[in-house]
């Protein structure tokens, strides 16, 4: 190579390098975190703030971290587990082996509720056939596109397309971040579908959930998001501050009693809260946030 190619190459991987870098945290949001900082130290919070991958979003980009239809579809309940004594403790991540796939980012599109209903098919599958860690990624874009039950504006936890139809794999139907076209959908993909032989409705109570937990596997649930959620590093969360975002689906995936909080897997990127994952209290089931009051089990 000669040093004028050499020149023009280090040149555009410069380029390459900047375009890709995370954009600086604007005045305004860093103002926001600080002033959130201070709070949670005045209240004795037990989580961290600090900049996230969505920290710098404004108001106007919030509707697409969220996207749940704040009307909780009706459907069955779902069977009641065996009478057991639950363990004081539980992540699929680590229960005989990791039953949960890495957290996705759904990006500029309010398809939180086909993220957190996926991952929950490719969680059923890898504990259906006993084979954790089995790398399956299903196609978020063929819920989107396919299902009928949502869009890019928003959708339900419904998930009866996964009994009739199903998903493929994600190379069948990539995420596009946009409505899309069933029609664009690889052909013949129906045939390779994972589905899901039934679902139910679980109650809204802790200890409902956590047999529901221990009993299906990860769950879609709900949850409603204010501002301070944006800026969630680690630690247990509790809502101190900020306006409402939205109703926004995620996947439980543990619990954890000395701690008295849920494990729960979003799809806002691992940029975000402890590599994708978050922790929140039991109490948040009976705060703003109402978490958990719309739950779904496959079976």
């Amino acid at each position: 190579m000669n040093i004028r190619h050499a020149g023009i190459t280090l040149i555009a991987l410069a380029f390459l390098m900047a375009g890709t870098a995370a954009a600086e945290l604007t005045p305004e949001a860093g103002a926001k975190i600080t002033g959130l900082q201070k709070s949670l130290d005045s209240r004795g919070a037990r989580w961290t703030a600090g900049e996230t991958e969505v920290s710098n979003l404004t108001e106007d980009q919030w509707s697409t971290l969220t996207g749940l239809d704040i009307n909780a579809p009706s459907g069955p309940l779902a069977p009641e587990p065996p009478e057991t004594r639950l363990l004081a403790s539980l992540d699929w991540r680590d229960n005989g082996g990791n039953f949960v796939t890495a957290p996705k980012r759904q990006g500029s599109c309010g398809s939180c509720w086909s993220f957190a209903m996926t991952g929950a098919l490719e969680s059923y599958v890898m504990r259906k056939r006993g084979e954790p860690g089995m790398g399956i990624d299903l196609s978020e874009q063929v819920y989107i596109s396919c299902s009928s039950v949502g869009s890019c504006k928003g959708g339900v936890l419904f998930p009866l397309f996964l009994v009739r139809q199903g998903l493929p794999a994600e190379s069948a139907y990539p995420y596009a971040e946009a409505d899309g076209s069933c029609s664009n959908a690889a052909s013949g993909w129906e045939r390779g579908a994972h589905k899901i032989g039934g679902w139910g409705m679980v109650l809204p109570t802790v200890k409902k959930i956590k047999a529901a937990l221990a009993h299906y596997g990860p769950l879609p649930t709900s949850m409603m998001v204010y501002e301070d959620f944006l800026h969630y590093k680690k630690g247990i969360y509790s809502r101190v501050s900020g306006k409402p975002l939205g109703a926004h689906a995620v996947l439980l995936v543990g619990y954890n009693d000395a701690g008295e909080y849920f494990i729960v897997k979003n799809s806002w990127g691992t940029g975000w809260g402890e590599d994708g994952f978050f922790r929140i209290d039991y109490s948040e089931m009976s705060s703003r946030v109402i978490f958990g009051l719309t739950t779904v089990a496959y079976y």
